[in-house]
């Protein structure tokens, strides 16, 4: 029968050395950092992203609504800013009623919403820009769109 000592067994090599974990460690938070910065930049891009499609939907209206009114087409040039407010004594004319929602949309629904509409016969041109401080540090971002309208004036 053969007898190990305690001499040769420490000898040999045995389990994991307390380095050998602690860069284990070093790795998975590294890893773990990672995917946390990942995470981070993909809410980032989805807030981005839900800014844009919304402004691209209030500009898309405001210029559906001023093909469906070419009469007053130039009266709806100006610009939009300040605070956000959804009061209004109705009953408006449909200008009204546009231009009010407009800025509406644009004050309520992006963070510190501007817009500005210039008109020149049926060439329209809307921008609008909004900040992106809460998301990219004090950035503005914004959405440009010049069309040329038929019908009416």
């Amino acid at each position: 029968m053969a007898y190990h000592s305690r001499a040769a067994a420490a000898g040999g090599q045995r389990g994991f050395s307390l380095i050998e974990v602690l860069i284990a460690l070093l790795l998975v938070a590294l890893g773990v950092l990672g995917a946390a910065a990942l995470q981070l930049n993909a809410l980032r891009y989805t807030q981005d992203s839900a800014y844009r499609a919304q402004a691209a939907l209030l500009v898309t209206d405001l210029l559906e609504r001023m093909r469906a009114n070419p009469d007053q087409r130039a009266l709806y040039a100006g610009s939009i800013a300040g605070e956000c407010t959804e009061e209004f004594d109705p009953p408006l004319s449909v200008l009204e009623q546009d231009r009010i929602d407009f800025a509406s949309g644009v004050t309520c629904q992006l963070p510190l919403g501007r817009a500005r509409i210039t008109v020149d016969g049926k060439a329209v041109s809307v921008r609008v820009s909004w900040s992106q401080a809460r998301i990219e540090g004090s950035t503005d971002d914004e959405l440009v769109l010049a069309v040329q309208l038929g019908g009416g004036a």
